[in-house]
Order: structure tokens, then sequence, then C-alpha cells
């Protein structure tokens, strides 16, 4: 019997090979979209920066939502793995805590969370000076976080948000790495005024004890941090927190640093300050995007479409319309795939039928009809090439009103993105009766 997405089987089958909420992975397990490598530098570069300054590389990566900078970090992390002797740490600021607000003390601590779960790959976690180490932190976060220890029951008692977190000591790793984790999702997550207000330049010492006992078991090379979702920071504070006051406390790290940056706050007011304290950020483009009047697909469309077991149940105008209007941004394309297959689903269609693709798109371009008056006007100087990106930078924060694609002489081109011409065309039409 023919593969047909009208079969819930077949349905379920190809949904749980498509994922965009989470990263691309190499090994393509169920319910993830299988990595595919990119006509891209990023890799080349991060790795120029990170062995020609050894235990010193501060860098940013930045790109719009969605292109794919999580996925690529992953990526870039086993590949150094496999390649180099160096100890490498990857944090992620979203594992268990939303970053949108995360200011600099909530990086620090997901860092020292994250190097701390490290330590379980060692074996001489029963030395003396390890100990000793494991015991300075949890005194400090003790007194930092106004921990009490409870009669004799080898207890201690936090409160985060005015809840009681108790913490058993019988076994000292893992407590410790339950405050650490417990301190990071509150001091991310929480108003300022209720955060505890730890100086980052403690906490920086601390981390260097541990970064340090890390050097001394790997042939003293210092170790690479790679910083992930600290990109997903919009708070325009908190992003000046961590990108621009919090250098001084980045610079006294005794570790490589690979960190993503949100790229509307690598831009405007910020941008001289953020590439003079951290150097040019490396940038991730979307992918080209295909025009509906030539009938070449740039590769990456098709394989994510083969990964997914879907090259034979999707229309070849279908997948063309889907990878125009996704914008070039891979985390919208998979998207568009997933809901293209309920909707094959839902027609009884076998395959995805460009009417399928077409009630995507005009789903998508519904979704996305609230676009300010000034927003739109900023599309329209974009359309005719009469504004810059630092002007535009609030566009940025939604993954459809522009798309920063790749240089072709020198500057990145500006483009509006295929989903919100149709609303920019209404403003226009509006704009020219209303001075006709």
């Amino acid at each position: 019997m023919p593969r047909s997405l009208s079969d819930l089987q077949q349905l379920r089958t190809a949904l749980g090979r498509l994922n965009a909420e989470r990263r691309a992975e190499l090994g393509g397990r169920e319910d993830q979209t299988r990595y595919e490598p990119r006509a891209s530098e990023l890799h080349k570069r991060l790795a120029l920066e990170v062995t020609s300054r050894r235990g010193k590389a501060r860098t940013l990566v930045t790109g719009q939502i969605g292109v794919g900078k999580s996925s690529e970090l992953w990526q870039f992390f086993h590949d150094q793995k496999n390649a180099s002797e160096e100890f490498i740490v990857y944090c992620d600021l979203e594992q268990q805590e939303h970053p949108e607000r995360c200011g600099a003390t909530g990086v620090f601590l997901t860092i020292f969370r994250d190097c701390w779960t490290e330590t379980q790959r060692f074996k001489r976690r029963s030395e003396r000076k390890f100990l000793q180490l494991r015991e300075e932190i949890l005194t400090r976060l003790i007194d930092w976080l106004g921990g009490e220890r409870v009669g004799k029951d080898n207890k201690l008692l936090f409160k985060f948000g005015g809840m009681d977190f108790p913490v058993f000591l019988n076994e000292p790793n893992k407590a410790l790495a339950l405050v650490l984790g417990k301190a990071a999702q509150h001091e991310a997550v929480s108003e300022p005024s209720d955060r505890f207000g730890l100086v980052p330049d403690s906490l920086v010492n601390l981390l260097n004890n541990l970064l340090d006992w890390f050097t001394s078991q790997i042939r003293g090379q210092a170790p690479l941090l790679i910083i992930d979702h600290v990109d997903k920071i919009r708070d325009a504070a908190a992003a000046e927190d961590v990108l621009i006051k919090a250098v001084p406390h980045w610079n006294r790290i005794r570790a490589s640093i690979v960190m993503t940056a949100p790229f509307e706050h690598t831009l405007g007011d910020l941008r001289h300050s953020v590439e003079s304290k951290w150097g040019r950020p490396i940038m991730l483009y979307p992918v080209p995007i295909p025009e509906l009047s030539s009938g070449s697909i740039p590769p990456i469309y098709l394989k994510i479409v083969k990964n997914a077991g879907l090259d034979a149940l999707i229309h070849q105008e279908s997948l063309h319309l889907l990878a125009r209007y996704s914008g070039g941004i891979l985390r919208s394309y998979v998207q568009f795939l997933i809901d293209a297959c309920k909707e094959a689903h839902l027609a009884g269609h076998r395959r995805i039928e460009p009417s399928d693709a077409r009630k995507v798109i005009q789903d998508a371009e519904i979704a996305y009809q609230d676009y300010t008056t000034t927003e739109l006007a900023l599309l329209d100087e974009i359309s005719d090439k009469e504004t810059g990106l630092g002007e535009a930078a609030t566009l940025l924060r939604s993954p459809i009103g522009l798309v920063v694609a790749e240089p072709k002489d020198g500057d990145p081109e500006l483009l509006v993105h295929p989903l919100a011409r149709s609303a920019l065309a209404k403003y226009q039409l509006k704009k020219q009766k209303a001075f006709a």
C-alpha cells in the first residue's frame, strides 16, 4: 500500500521527525529535526577564534530568531569535542528557565550550574582539593542566598519566590547542583526587586576556582564555555547588563567563551559598545530564499524534507511555496512542514498538495497582521532601500517582518519578509490614496 499522509500512522511518523521548537541534531532522534550542514563558514570562524586565542577567546554569535544558531552551536560543540583535547562545557540559558529578562548574575549562575554538572565526567571527585572547593562553594551560596541549616537533619532551607525549597546534604554533589539550578532559575525569572542581588564579581571568583580545577585535570588547557540562548534576552536593560556592564567580569573568566547574543541589541545604540568590547559578532544569516519564478531550490530545504521521509509525500510546488514563504528562517520552514502535513491529513490528501501549502501560508499571514503603523512605515522604507538596519532593529523582534540576508556587496541585504508583503502592500495602497 502506498504511503499516504491521510493515514494517521504515516502522519505520526512524519511529525516525529520534525520539531520546530528544539535544535536540530545530527543523530536525528525521534521528535527532533535532523541536523543538516549548511553553506556557512560559522564553524571555521569559531574554530579559528578558539584555537588562535586559547583560554582567552571572547566571541559572540548572533542572527535573527529561528535561523539555527542553537543547532549550529550544538554541532560545533560536538565537532570540537571529537577533534580537540579541549574540555568544553555547553551552557544552556533556556534550560529550566525563561531568559527574556535574565541579567548578568542569572547568566553567571547558569554557567556555574552547567560547569558543576560537568564535574561528573571526572573520576577524581573524591580528592581533597575537590572536596574543599565543593565545601567553599556551598558555604558561600548558603550565605548569599539566605539558606538556613535545619537542626541536625543535615538539611538546608532556602526561600525562592516566597516558597520554601529544602535541600538535603546527604549527597553534597547533588545538593550543590540543585541549589545552583534553583538560584539560576530564580534570578532569570524574578522581578529585579525580588532577586538576591548577588555580586557577579564574587560569583566569578568562585567560578574561576572551579574552572582552574578543570584546567588541572585536562593537561593545563583552559576550558571552552559555549553559552547558548543568551540571544533570547529581550529586555533592553538586561541585554545591556550582560553584554556591556558585565564585560569586566567576562574578561576575568579563565576560559574561552563563545556566546549567542540578541541580534536587535547588537545594533542601534549598543552596536559600537558591543563591538568595542567583544569584537564584531559572527553573524548567522538565513538560508537563501528561492524565487517562485525559478525552478531551483537550495539543497538544504530538500534535505530537511528527505530526512523527515516526506520526499515522496510533497508536491514540488508545495515545497517551493513553503521554502519561499519561510523567508529562509529554518525554524519557520520546519513549522510550515508540520502544519502542511496536518492540512494534507485533514483534506484526505496522500501528499502535501499546493492547496495545503497555500492554506498554511495564508494562516501565517493572518497571524502576523498586527503590525503598527510605525513598523509598516519602516518596512516601506526598507522596500525602497532608504533605511539602515539600525533604524529597523525593532522589527527584528518578529521572525517575519524583516530578513537580513547574507551580504552580496559587503553590506547585509535588507529584505521584506515574504509573509509581510501582503500587509505592506495594503499600507502602501492606503498611503497612495492619502496623497492622491
